[in-house]
């Protein structure tokens, strides 16, 4: 169809120069051009003579964000293509998190080589701002301009011990207040077992809400419902538990949160079952 409209162009011009109507100067003014805008071809002619004026003739409209792939000023040619790629620019919000930090601290309360953890930690979020550019309404460049962080991360803080471990001597005299001090519970000969961690919201093998003080066993070392006491924690703890894991002498220690089950892991540790 464009061939035949610059066909009938061409003859039309021809029969109007061969009449005396059109000279030969005014046929070198008119130009074939081909219009690119957002991504649409259309060819038109143009008497103008610049760039500028064949998109006001032809209505494009464009801004200073715009590009143009001619200078306004460029003088036009036969043949000549212009491209106009609309450029649009936006602003765009995400929201990420924030990590929190960990703090460990000297507690000379604590014996040397426990931990514990004084303070659970808590992710923040930021929000990210960006510039995105789109051309034509396709998304070309997208860039990070400003960062705001919208709530603070919350710090987790361990405590580690550096209290010195007592010394055999005062371990024997440690033992025999012991002894004194819970000699009403009748403690047992004391048991080495390996103890783990575990948290969360259950009920217990006995129908009880497991809580700080219960523990898992194996009820046929340790029957449901013994007072256990562990000299680690200087704490009693009653058997209200078990799992499928808990064979033998194992026990399992509940504990308020999982990242105190983490911090505790698998240790060896002594418990005295009361009678």
């Amino acid at each position: 169809m464009n061939y035949i409209n610059r066909k009938i162009k061409t003859i039309l011009l021809s029969g109007l120069l061969s009449m005396g109507i059109v000279s030969t100067g005014y046929i070198a003014f008119n130009k074939e051009i081909v219009l690119v805008v957002d991504g649409q071809e259309r060819e038109v002619s143009s008497f103008k003579t610049d760039v500028k004026g064949v998109l006001e003739e032809n209505n494009i409209n464009y801004d200073s964000n715009d590009k143009i792939s001619e200078d306004l000023d460029a003088s036009l040619e036969n043949g000549m293509t212009i491209e106009v790629k609309q450029v649009e620019k936006k602003e765009i919000k995400d929201t990420t998190s924030v990590d929190y930090k960990t703090i460990v601290k000297k507690d000379s309360s604590l014996e040397e080589g426990k931990s514990k953890i004084a303070q659970e930690g808590k992710k923040g979020t930021k929000e990210l701002i960006y510039e995105a550019i789109y051309h034509n309404g396709y998304l070309a460049r997208k860039t990070l301009v400003k960062e705001n962080i919208t709530e603070k991360p919350q710090n987790e803080i361990i405590v580690k011990g550096t209290k010195k471990k007592e010394t055999k001597n005062s371990k024997a005299t440690s033992s025999r207040i012991i002894s004194k001090t819970t000699k009403s519970n009748s403690l047992r000969t004391k048991v080495m077992v390996s103890a783990t961690a575990y948290s969360g919201d259950s009920i217990t093998a006995t129908g009880t809400v497991p809580k700080w003080g219960t523990i898992a066993v194996d009820p046929s070392v340790i029957p449901y419902g013994t007072k256990v006491y562990i000299p680690q924690f200087n704490q009693y703890f009653i058997a209200e538990d078990c799992g499928g894991g808990i064979k033998g002498n194992k026990i399992d220690i509940f504990m308020n949160s999982e990242s105190q089950c983490n911090s505790w892991g698998k240790r060896t540790i002594e418990i005295y079952i009361v009678k």
